[in-house]
């Protein structure tokens, strides 16, 4: 007989205001799309669960993700470590569309680590369908990615693409520790 576990892990959506953090929430969770800006007034929390599989034993996870979407404006930055406290990952959110979002990423997932410690991100250069990836400047992206070892992922919430892979990324890397941790890997 299979055993299940049950986790619940909370998880924050990071980036300057209008990135997309509430969309790809909508996206992943709900598989919808509405271009109508909304703005984050503190933060909302939504679930989603996730089940994994032991690769070698009997065994199956269940993950509650408890995904907070944080408040983007940076003049409520002094609330931001509250909403962090008991995260256990992150995805940092980036506008393809306006550079000065891709250089804020290191900002958030600095102060992101220096509040909950040095756990699992995804960093998301987000609305992919509106440039032109060819002529896009990955660099600065990739060396913040580097620094904090973390993926890089361009992502779509209009078309959905990398959305749930980003997610689920992350998921399987916080089921991964817990492996780790009972000495099942």
């Amino acid at each position: 007989m299979t055993e299940t576990k049950e986790l619940i892990k909370k998880i924050c959506l990071l980036g300057d205001a209008a990135v997309g953090k509430t969309s790809l929430i909508r996206r992943y969770v709900y598989s919808s799309f509405d271009d109508k800006y909304i703005t984050t007034i503190g933060t909302k929390v939504t679930k989603k669960s996730l089940v994994f599989k032991h690769p070698s034993q009997d065994m199956k996870v269940r993950i509650s993700l408890l995904i907070w979407d944080i408040l983007g404006q940076k003049e409520y930055s002094r609330l931001h470590p509250v909403y962090y406290q008991g995260a256990e990952g992150g995805l940092v959110v980036a506008d393809a569309t306006r550079p000065a979002t891709i250089k804020s990423l290191e900002e958030w997932a600095t102060g992101f680590q220096k509040t909950v410690g040095s756990v699992p991100l995804v960093l998301l250069i987000h609305k992919a369908d509106l440039i032109d990836k060819s002529t896009f400047d990955l660099s600065e992206a990739e060396r913040i990615a580097k620094k904090f070892n973390a993926r890089l992922h361009f992502t779509s919430a209009k078309t959905g693409e990398n959305v749930e892979a980003s997610f689920l990324e992350l998921g399987n890397t916080l089921c991964y520790s817990f492996f780790k941790k009972i000495n099942a890997i």
